[in-house]
């Protein structure tokens, strides 16, 4: 496929990649107009800024608006024309198909791993608890339902051993996804073919979204690489997978696994067998679990406070809750249950 002459772009939802390429398709004199929602708008970015999806938006005099509905909204659709390509960022919305035709096949979504076998949401989280280090920059035609739709354009790449939390892979990826958008547009202006693939369904996996507050409990029956993984999956930018500790919650990041102490029993743990130097070993199901962070709900690392002998244990009914609870986010947020 080709897309003709393309000089007006609408870029659907958030974060800093979406404002790295409005820059960049700025400087180039192409006209720009966001649409995002409140969640979005009030985010705290990652990378380019210190401030909030919303503050560079105006602080860089970037044309937007907040929508609740796309789909339905009047001032999105008088900025589409046959001119007009929609690229979507982890947008809130579900697009309707009304709104799809409107695009003739220029409403794209920009997906950052394998399709269709990684569809829906839960960012790197999900990837990084099983361990996948392969990375995709990936465009696909969006049609109704969930990252369904023809892939135009595609590139893979590995992710480094050191990469071991969310933040690490988000500062590689868009670094990654920026370069492949540079080459996209380049594509585009040139009226370059694409050949486009379609998603074989036989194929298909989807992970439902995370909310760190109620999936993030340590279920410490686990073997202890499978929670290194777990509390790697839920820290920096979020907030620290959740444990107790003398009837106190608390949120643990930047761990590591070993064996070099030996295995230990599944009743030892939790169990703290060693504090040196700000480092907590902690007994696990086969092996050691190291801890460098340990914050109470103040956000204070209470690592010097702890002693040997103290156990980090999580009640039966958060892992429960974790396991039935679904997170739905609208474009306003987490939806009440």
């Amino acid at each position: 496929m080709k897309f003709g002459k393309i000089n007006n772009y609408i870029l659907f939802g958030g974060g800093d990649l979406l404002l790295k390429i409005a820059l960049f398709l700025k400087a180039q004199n192409d006209e720009i107009f966001v649409v995002t929602a409140d969640r979005h708008f009030s985010e705290k970015l990652k990378f380019i800024s210190d401030g909030s999806f919303g503050e560079f938006l105006n602080e860089n005099s970037i044309k937007h608006i907040i929508s609740k509905n796309v789909s339905v909204d009047s001032s999105v659709k008088k900025h589409i024309s046959e001119n007009t390509m929609g690229l979507s960022f982890g947008a809130a919305w579900i697009f309707k198909k009304n709104f799809i035709d409107l695009f003739k096949g220029q409403l794209l979504n920009l997906h950052g791993s394998r399709l269709p076998l990684d569809r829906g949401g839960g960012g790197f989280s999900w990837r990084i608890m099983r361990g996948d280090k392969i990375g995709i920059t990936l465009i696909h035609q969006i049609l109704p339902g969930i990252d369904t739709g023809d892939i135009v354009d595609y590139e893979s790449y590995v992710f480094p051993e050191n990469c071991r939390i969310p933040l690490d892979y988000y500062q590689i990826s868009i670094d990654k996804y920026f370069s492949f958008m540079k080459r996209f547009f380049d594509k585009v202006n040139k009226n370059k073919e694409f050949t486009c693939t379609g998603q074989d369904e036989d194929l298909s996996m989807y992970w439902p979204r995370l909310n760190t507050d109620v999936h993030g409990y340590i279920n410490w029956s686990n073997y202890v690489e499978d929670i290194e993984r777990f509390i790697c999956a839920f820290d920096d930018p979020y907030k620290g997978a959740i444990t107790y500790i003398n009837d106190d919650k608390v949120r643990v990041k930047k761990v590591f696994s070993t064996k070099a102490d030996g295995i230990f029993h599944p009743f030892q743990s939790g169990i703290i067998y060693r504090i040196m130097d700000g480092l907590v070993m902690v007994a696990a199901n086969s092996g050691t679990l190291g801890i460098n962070k340990i914050f109470n709900e103040k956000g204070e690392n209470i690592i010097s406070i702890l002693k040997v002998g103290d156990r980090l244990y999580t009640p039966r009914e958060k892992i429960e809750k974790a396991l039935k609870y679904r997170a739905i986010y609208t474009p306003d947020g987490l939806k009440k249950q």
